[in-house]
């Protein structure tokens, strides 16, 4: 029987649920956050999606390029039959949608392959709730960011010039009865020099101390940084702490950490605890949480 005219499975609702909080995903990461002891290669979740991209539940993006070994992964994004079931159950969806241009923004490579990285670390901060008493109570990607920038002035020279601030992800977390901690994501692939670079610190220690507080309703950030190396991770704390001083905000430094890390090489625990960030303003690595006292024994997931 055609899943079209079948009912929806509690397996099929959290994988729509899934893609209405991330936007795009990936078999694999779909795999990684939902059945995350499943070694299979991700062919059951694989056949799950194939069922809701028949029956036009899901939206099968373009193929990203090929890897070395394997067959190239396809992106995968809510197509309008799952929009309209889950905002049936009461689930909030943006309204615009279209088809030909959720295509188009997959073929544009490197924009997907970015988008995409910010998701590992997405589901990371997701997934380390399974596991530990820390808990998620907002999460919002790029593309919701983007619905809604915030603009901030930037001298440059003898004049400004507006420009919108616009972090890869921003969530929180929670650890035990700990106050919340904001984090806003910067996703760097390199692909930046130092002018770019440093207009961006100057677009975001503006942000955080202006606009940001009001429009996120709390009192607290941390932009984690994800840089690909090492070396790469260097140069940017040097440029963000020279930047930081040419604006004369070096005391926002603190807010600034920066890591080599990736969500993909480690446990989600390592990534957020670990000392594997580093601040501009001290030469000791940091964690980006303070890990709880206990683990949880419960295994669950935290749908929007």
């Amino acid at each position: 029987m055609l899943l079209s005219t079948a009912p929806i499975t509690e397996t099929d609702r959290t994988i729509l649920l899934a893609l209405s909080r991330y936007h795009y995903l990936t078999a694999a990461q779909a795999s990684r956050l939902l059945y995350p002891t499943l070694f299979d290669d991700n062919r059951y979740m694989q056949r799950r999606i194939k069922k809701l991209v028949d029956a036009q539940y899901i939206l099968r993006l373009r193929a990203l390029p090929a890897p070395r070994y394997g067959q190239a992964p396809h992106v995968f994004t809510l197509h309008q039959r799952g929009r309209q079931y889950l905002q049936a159950l009461g689930v909030s969806i943006q309204p615009y949608f279209r088809p030909s241009e959720e295509r188009q923004a997959a073929e544009n490579n490197p924009f997907m392959f970015h988008r995409l990285a910010a998701v590992d670390v997405l589901i990371a901060a997701d997934s380390l709730c399974r596991d530990f008493a820390v808990t998620c109570p907002r999460l919002l990607p790029e593309r919701d960011l983007r619905h809604h920038p915030i603009r901030v002035d930037i001298a440059t020279g003898q004049a400004t010039r507006k420009v919108a601030v616009i972090p890869d992800g921003w969530f929180q977390l929670t650890v035990s009865n700990r106050p919340t901690v904001s984090i806003a994501l910067e996703l760097d692939r390199a692909t930046e020099d130092q002018k770019a670079w440093r207009q961006k610190v100057a677009g975001y220690a503006i942000w955080a101390e202006g606009p940001y507080r009001e429009a996120f309703e709390t009192d607290n950030l941390t932009i984690a940084v994800v840089a690909p190396t090492p070396q790469r991770r260097n140069q940017l704390l040097i440029w963000t702490r020279a930047e930081l001083a040419k604006q004369e905000r070096s005391s926002l430094a603190e807010i600034f950490l920066v890591t080599d890390a990736s969500p993909l090489g480690m446990r989600p625990a390592r990534f957020f605890f670990d000392r594997l960030w580093y601040s501009p303003h001290q030469s000791e690595p940091l964690g980006l949480l303070d890990p709880p006292e206990t683990r949880l024994r419960e295994v669950f997931y935290h749908a929007p």
